[in-house]
């Protein structure tokens, strides 16, 4: 098979259209959810503290949330970024303190870091596109307050080693799962290794309410100091219980909770279907041979995406440009042309002085995404759009040579 097979250079396409949208949680949106926003607003109560014939639905999925992760204490906030931003003040970082984040995520996580006054510390990503441990260590200064693995794409970060060595130098690790909602690691939730986990809602994650995030922990002060600063100081709970603490208003509305009460009970259906039709495809790709993504633990993968590398990031491009004029969706993780908020790099004129870069580590992990090739797995992939999304890359990397 040649290249002039291919859709890209004038070949007949393997789908005649594009896969269905990848936004795992709104996909399975139903009248389920929407009885329970029409239950909330005839309550006339949309505030969670108070209102004439008040729910408790956003205490209804913090109740839940902790219960199916298997922590003591969940708290609603606005977003995934308020999360980050809650947990962070409420692990007692602030001026001074620095804090160790991947190379290799969202925006958010770096930035919040700059906002409750501590200074970023950029280091690498490895093999599973997380958190590199040895890099994490190398970069430890007595400075370090905080570590933040980000289980990135879906897929776990190497909690047993991070953690390891966040214990025996003191230091406090915040979990970000915005992107793994229902994931696991050795057997335990995402969001309850740490001590404390950040989630988010939006509307691309795993179970969504358009916006929304929760932050977790099973520390009783963890906890109390997040209520604190997420309702500017606690205003609305037992003063005796919640410490005086400033803070910002991060408070969930009884809309949001009510949907992701619902949107909950469906979240292990959405990672199951999204883990049956992810290793059907990633099983394919091993057979060609092509390098896939390292994953810490397989049974912990969400599954929303499945990713492989080529030797060149000149490959890696073409094969995705091919992919995608395949009608089947593909991207590459990091291009110079095109970079965007996950990559340490889009941040560095925005933060200026105010982060700190491990520049070896990050410039390797910019190569390893600079050659990855992405494409997202959806939870209403039907079979017939699994068996295509395999020919297609058959068909690719043959025509390119590299299969």
């Amino acid at each position: 098979m040649g290249r002039e097979e291919l859709a890209l250079y004038g070949g007949k396409p393997v789908r005649s259209k594009p896969l269905p949208p990848m936004y795992p949680g709104a996909m399975f949106i139903d009248e389920r959810e929407e009885r329970a926003v029409v239950e909330v607003i005839r309550s006339k109560s949309l505030f969670r503290y108070y209102g004439p014939n008040l729910l408790r639905k956003v205490e209804e999925f913090e109740r839940e949330f902790a219960k199916y992760l298997g922590v003591k204490y969940c708290l609603g906030v606005t977003s995934g970024t308020g999360a980050l931003h809650v947990a962070l003040r409420a692990l007692g970082v602030g001026p001074g303190d620095e804090v160790i984040v991947p190379a290799y995520t969202w925006i958010s996580t770096a930035a919040m870091v700059v906002a409750v006054g501590a200074t970023p510390v950029v280091v690498g990503v490895d093999e599973t596109l997380n958190l590199c441990p040895e890099d994490f260590e190398r970069n430890i200064t007595e400075k370090t307050k905080a570590v933040i693995p980000v289980h990135m794409r879906g897929a776990p970060a190497k909690m047993k080693e991070i953690v390891e060595i966040a214990e025996a130098r003191g230091i406090r690790v915040l979990e970000d799962v915005a992107q793994a909602c229902g994931g696991s690691y050795r057997g335990r939730k995402l969001g309850s290794i740490g001590d404390a986990g950040a989630f988010s809602f939006q509307l691309n994650k795993n179970i969504t309410a358009g916006e929304g995030g929760a932050v977790t922990t099973n520390d009783e002060d963890v906890y109390r100091r997040a209520v604190a600063c997420h309702d500017v100081a606690g205003h609305y709970r037992n003063p005796d219980y919640v410490p005086p603490l400033l803070g910002l208003n991060f408070r969930m509305n009884e809309i949001t909770g009510a949907i992701l009460v619902e949107q909950l009970k469906k979240l292990d259906d959405i990672v199951a279907r999204m883990r049956e039709r992810k290793f059907k495809i990633r099983r394919a790709v091993e057979e060609l041979g092509l390098p896939l993504r390292e994953l810490c633990d397989e049974e912990g993968d969400t599954a929303v995406c499945v990713i492989f590398f080529l030797d060149s990031a000149k490959q890696a491009v073409e094969f995705a440009r091919a992919l995608t004029a395949e009608n089947v969706g593909a991207s590459v993780l990091y291009r110079p042309d095109k970079v965007d908020g996950h990559i340490y790099r889009y941040w560095m004129p925005i933060f200026g002085d105010k982060m700190k870069v491990d520049r070896e580590s990050c410039e390797r992990s910019l190569d390893l995404l600079s050659r990855a090739v992405h494409i997202s797995v959806g939870p209403i992939l039907t079979d017939e759009d699994v068996e295509s999304i395999i020919e297609a890359i058959e068909k690719v990397a043959k025509a390119l040579g590299v299969a």
